[in-house]
């Protein structure tokens, strides 16, 4: 079960896509209206766009699932799409207008993929309609040492029918109430359409490591459900540029953009190409619990994201908990390290969302 105060990630001015939120079962009516208050504060005070895997990621695991299902199940798949509510604007009017004919569905299918991330830079009624910042993410623990592990418990629901509140569901939740949406033959067409970019997405984010795991200590990170925030806490350096961008670049963000920063259709086709490569190497998509690929995400985490250096950075930390953390250098061997685990879970997750949506599971 959700603990009784729940408290989610706050964003900065860029990317931290984490908003914080007070639950009481007491006066319910009152504290929705102050969470839905908080998502809405949230969106519009962040600057630019927050990230789970960003838009080429997850256009490529999109593509590459699309890849994977039958030309009758694209089309109808396709044509669900064209009858989202904000079709017109976040579809039509974004599309580039030098894709072949061919490419049009497949560009389509793919940007439904990135379409609940757009949510977040809505205005008016829109944003209150589709917004779901929580959704994204599910903050498993990683502990710090034996004292965090008993200092801090973190609980979570699995289940959507448990969730006392629609906006505070975690990916897990999340992703499963838009499948039966999606499959619901009594839910309207345009309800659908929005469910299935859901789908596409959440799919992807519980593939991402720092999307299944926060770092919990006893000090500095002990606020729950939170931790640091899937990395946002924790300040990096890099030498590569994925984050030049960035206000705050931070470990949440690098893993983000670790597969590459260009959105050109091009660049996300090569992104997919190297994706693909991996895809050898990948879970096979017989593994369809969500909550199962959170936990891989999780175990990933502590080897590739949460490294003994990072750890190590934090530990020191813990004696003056109020002091920022200095800022950590992410080396060569860190990125050679990381990026082939992030294009073998994006792989994963482009098999696993394939069947989801109807592919035969050709790797069992």
């Amino acid at each position: 079960m959700l603990s009784r105060q729940v408290v989610a990630r706050l964003p900065n001015a860029c990317v931290n896509r984490r908003a914080a939120y007070l639950y009481n079962h007491q006066n319910k009516m009152l504290r929705a209206r102050v969470i839905f208050g908080w998502v809405v504060t949230a969106v519009v005070l962040c600057a630019a766009p927050a990230l789970a895997w960003n838009p080429p990621a997850h256009m490529a695991i999109a593509s590459i699932a699309y890849d994977q299902l039958a030309p009758e199940r694209r089309a109808t798949l396709v044509a669900l799409l064209k009858e989202h509510p904000r079709f017109e604007q976040d579809f039509a009017a974004a599309m580039p207008r030098d894709l072949e004919p061919e490419q049009r569905d497949r560009w389509i299918f793919m940007r439904a993929s990135v379409w609940p991330d757009l949510t977040k830079m809505f205005t008016g009624p829109d944003l209150a309609a589709f917004n779901r910042p929580i959704w994204h993410y599910i903050d498993l623990p990683v502990f710090l040492d034996e004292k965090a592990k008993e200092a801090v418990h973190p609980k979570f629901e699995l289940d959507y029918h448990a969730a006392k509140n629609e906006l505070l569901m975690n990916a897990v939740q999340a992703l499963q109430k838009n499948l039966d949406d999606m499959n619901e033959p009594t839910v309207p067409g345009p309800r659908k359409a929005v469910a299935l970019c859901w789908v596409l997405h959440l799919a992807a984010d519980l593939h991402l490591p720092v999307h299944g795991a926060a770092l919990f200590s006893a000090r500095r990170f002990s606020q729950l459900p939170a931790g640091d925030r899937g990395g946002n806490d924790i300040r990096v350096r890099e030498k590569e540029g994925l984050l030049a961008s960035f206000k705050t670049p931070n470990l949440h963000a690098l893993w983000a953009c670790i597969l590459g920063i260009d959105e050109s259709y091009p660049a996300v086709m090569q992104v997919a190409a190297a994706v693909k490569e991996e895809n050898r190497l990948s879970s096979p998509a017989g593994q369809q619990d969500p909550a199962a690929w959170a936990r891989e995400s999780n175990e990933l985490a502590k080897q590739y994201v949460y490294t003994p250096e990072i750890l190590a950075l934090v530990a020191a930390g813990e004696a003056a908990p109020r002091v920022p953390l200095p800022v950590f250098e992410i080396t060569d061997d860190y990125l050679k390290a990381a990026r082939p685990q992030a294009r073998r879970r994006a792989a994963t997750a482009a098999n696993r969302t394939a069947v989801l949506l109807g592919a035969p599971d050709n790797r069992r």
